[in-house]
């Protein structure tokens, strides 16, 4: 298979799992079981996307529709690093289209992998890469941006229809989960690991705008223990969880005080760090 055979995208895809296992986008129509195609997210009340929600609630220990839809929100919003990390490292948006994606599930419902049928994107004209017959071309930086912002909120609308038509849960709502995802990606994805202040302007680049995705930004903040600054947010709604038995409020919840937040953010950082630190060396 020469180079002009092989999509650029694939090759991302590949670059990036052999950084870390966890941003694993398989190539090609899969099957197995977990596997729901993007296109029967379009419909939660039948099919295998409702059977998820149901799952989800059983291994929740609800039957609370609202919490369900808030519960599967957190777990979908996850499939953004198919989108975000090839725009990070390698200057490309792929086509996340639903009807060119599926989503894997564990057993215990959570979010685990996707695949993209056909290995397909965009890049700025100027890059080397954009003559092949598998991307499209943006005239820019900027413009590839917004094609970042809007593959996200494409895929995602019929998501977020499908939810509120079978829960009720409230589109704002999950909308407030995806764009936490969203954030937490970036910050996850920065290449520079002890200080993430400079993902801060491109986060906000990406909320920018007068929509629905706008206004339910995450709100970020920098918290600094030792010499590292790390990115954390507040969520701009709850996920719900707190309302289960087993549940509570988590950190980024703006149900938290804003001093509590900033407490657990740091108790996380601090604990982090220490375990990333070697057998004997000094943190």
């Amino acid at each position: 298979m020469n180079e002009r055979t092989t999509s650029p995208v694939a090759e991302i895809y590949a670059a990036l799992l052999s950084l870390d296992a966890s941003w694993h986008v398989e190539i090609g129509r899969p099957d197995g079981v977990g596997l729901i195609a993007g296109s029967d997210l379009r419909n939660a009340t039948s099919g295998p996307f409702h059977e998820l929600l149901l799952r989800i609630g059983e291994r929740s220990m609800t039957a609370n529709r609202l919490t369900i839809a808030a519960l599967f929100a957190l777990r979908y919003g996850w499939a953004s690093a198919m989108a975000i990390g090839p725009y990070l490292r390698h200057q490309c948006v792929p086509d996340i289209s639903l009807e060119n994606v599926s989503f894997k599930f564990k057993p215990s419902t959570f979010f685990e992998r996707t695949a993209m049928h056909e290995a397909r994107g965009t890049v700025t004209a100027s890059d080397a890469r954009a003559g092949h017959d598998s991307l499209w071309t943006v005239p820019d930086e900027e413009a590839l941006r917004c094609e970042l912002r809007n593959a996200l909120t494409v895929q995602a609308t019929p998501v977020v229809e499908a939810l509120y038509e079978w829960s009720g849960f409230a589109r704002i709502g999950t909308w407030g989960m995806l764009t936490s995802s969203w954030a937490a990606q970036f910050t996850a994805l920065c290449e520079n690991r002890t200080d993430q202040r400079p993902m801060l302007p491109v986060i906000e680049s990406l909320f920018d705008g007068n929509d629905v995705v706008a206004k339910m930004r995450p709100r970020m903040h920098a918290v600094a223990y030792g010499e590292a600054i790390h990115l954390y947010q507040r969520r701009a709604s709850c996920c719900r969880w707190y309302l289960l038995p087993q549940g509570e409020l988590c950190a980024s919840c703006p149900l938290v005080s804003d001093d509590e937040r900033r407490q657990r953010n740091l108790a996380w950082m601090k604990k982090q760090l220490e375990r990333s630190v070697p057998s004997g060396g000094h943190g």
